[in-house]
């Protein structure tokens, strides 16, 4: 029997749409599934739908659609749950709702904002001379919860920049290219540079959690653009320790690359060497959960960690 008006609402029509937004809404699998507890449960075969049951579906199909920010997308919020003793009538709507807060899901929307950001910075003051490679991880409790702060529309930023040194040219141009990478954002299934100014060399924008491997890719790099300094850059490679949603480990390495010539010159006999950068290199790795206004935490709190900060 159809679930359409004029037929009884059978356990199996229930059954069906609850599956449906459980697998968004509790584990789920993949990039569907929030770690949410408060699933729709089961109607037993043969048994009454009860208005209290009809309400539940009905209000986890809001708190979805509240975190997606899918409310003028969606009829449910027009309809007024069932009380006790009530007949309830048909939802025509209620598939395609349930189809559109899946397409969202499909793509980890996330309209509720964020929380506290989670963040680290690995720090040199080496003069830059060769390379400097700064690594962090992200380490999630466990691969569940990975998947769960990625599904709700977490991200993960980098950014860089350079303070204090001796002003001169060379130091000038870090300062202006570690300004001008802005940041880049890495979110479920999208990623790409936000803010800053001039050219990228390589800006992947589909290199999102999901997308991820265990071999290192490089998803950013920007080169100075004024000469002699053309030569040097910042990049950013990321890669995971197993595959996306059986990972728990994130990796991040950022790179300093000074491949630019010094300028010398002679000085009352003494050999100079002129425009060295000093002062402090930083990056700063950002973990943003997403907020917790329509879901429960249960992706817990990440852990970063600066496992390189070396220069060669």
């Amino acid at each position: 029997m159809a679930y359409s008006t004029g037929d009884t609402i059978l356990d199996d029509h229930y059954n069906g749409f609850a599956t449906s937004v459980n697998a968004i809404w509790g584990t789920g699998s993949g990039v569907r599934g929030f770690g949410q507890s408060t699933t729709v449960s089961a109607v037993s075969a043969g048994n009454t739908i009860t208005a209290s049951q009809w309400s539940t579906l009905l209000n986890r199909i809001r708190s979805i659609s509240d975190h997606q920010g899918n409310d003028s997308s969606i009829t449910i919020d027009t309809v007024t749950n069932p009380s006790a003793g009530d007949t309830i009538s048909v939802l025509a709507t209620l598939a395609a709702d349930i189809g559109t807060i899946d397409a969202s899901a499909a793509t980890a929307t996330n309209a509720a904002g964020f929380g506290t950001a989670v963040t680290d910075t690995a720090e040199s003051t080496d003069v830059l001379t060769g390379t400097i490679t700064q690594t962090d991880t992200l380490t999630f409790a466990s691969a569940n919860q990975m998947r769960y702060g990625w599904n709700a529309g977490g991200k993960v930023e980098c950014s860089w920049s350079l303070t204090g040194g001796t002003s001169d040219s060379k130091l000038d141009n870090w300062v202006a290219l570690a300004t001008a990478c802005g940041t880049y954002q890495i979110f479920a299934n999208t990623s790409g540079k936000s803010g800053g100014t001039g050219s990228t060399d390589t800006n992947n924008t589909n290199s999102g959690f999901y997308d991820m491997t265990t071999s290192p890719v490089t998803v950013f790099k920007q080169f100075e653009d004024s000469a002699p300094y053309t030569a040097s850059f910042i990049s950013l490679d990321v890669s995971l320790d197993a595959a996306a949603g059986s990972s728990t480990v994130m990796t991040l390495t950022a790179k300093w690359a000074d491949a630019a010539a010094d300028q010398t010159s002679f000085n009352k006999n003494i050999y100079n060497v002129l425009d060295q950068v000093d002062g402090t290199k930083i990056t700063t790795f950002s973990w943003s959960p997403p907020a917790t206004t329509y879901l429960a935490d249960t992706w817990g709190t990440p852990v970063w960690a600066t496992t390189v900060n070396s220069h060669a």
